[in-house]
């Protein structure tokens, strides 16, 4: 009897790890933010589209125009909408897009269009 109960504690324990796995799988954030807006970014920013705290700047050096970085990050939030929010080096005002799911996305695009004056993102 008491193999018995091991095993299927053990059974019981090996399952979880499993589901503790696929969950980190499932929840891969990581994506390429690409430049194309004709400005440099001199901060980034990404947080859970529940938060109100915009975390830590992701940037190390200004991302200039047609430069791409690679974003890579754990998070203890499991939340599957994420927004995202720059800072330009030169005036202007920050942009902040809501509601990506980050786990759908592996490139995000930013442009800004000078005769609407309208920034956008293209997710792939």
């Amino acid at each position: 009897m008491r193999k018995l109960i091991r095993s299927v504690a053990l059974s019981f324990a090996l399952m979880l790890g499993l589901a503790a796995t696929a969950s980190a799988e499932e929840l891969n954030l990581d994506f390429t933010l690409v430049n194309k807006t004709g400005w440099a970014i001199k901060e980034v920013y990404v947080a859970p589209t529940t938060s109100t705290d915009w975390e830590e700047d992701l940037l190390k050096e200004p991302l200039k125009d047609g430069e791409s970085l690679e974003i890579s990050f754990e998070s203890e939030h499991k939340s599957k909408k994420w927004d995202l929010r720059i800072v330009w080096v030169d005036e202007g005002a920050p942009v902040i897009w809501k509601g990506y799911d980050l786990t759908e996305i592996s490139k995000l695009t930013l442009f800004y269009d000078p005769k609407t004056d309208v920034t956008s993102a293209k997710a792939e």
